[in-house]
């Protein structure tokens, strides 16, 4: 059996970007795993990567990209999940 998770890591940005930016991740893993170490379907307990949101601005309000985007991810994976009950 599986389920999904959502996943934020560091995004890999040029030195000239200021700011923080962020990835965003849907992932489907096995029973029992809650995170994982990296956003990739060799990383241990990751089944596939379902879909990601990549380079992300960091704000400070609910209105930034990368909140944007959790919101989406989450919305996204009780989608799923009631797809799979």
């Amino acid at each position: 059996m599986s389920h999904y998770i959502v996943q934020s890591a560091a995004a890999f940005m040029p030195a000239s970007c200021w700011g923080k930016y962020r990835r965003v991740a849907v992932l489907e893993v096995q029973d029992g795993v809650q995170k994982v170490a990296m956003i990739s379907s060799r990383a241990k307990g990751v089944i596939r990567v379902v879909s990601t949101w990549e380079k992300l601005s960091v704000g400070k309000t609910d209105r930034c990209a990368y909140e944007r985007a959790l919101v989406d991810a989450k919305a996204m994976v009780a989608e799923l999940a009631a797809v799979a009950s």
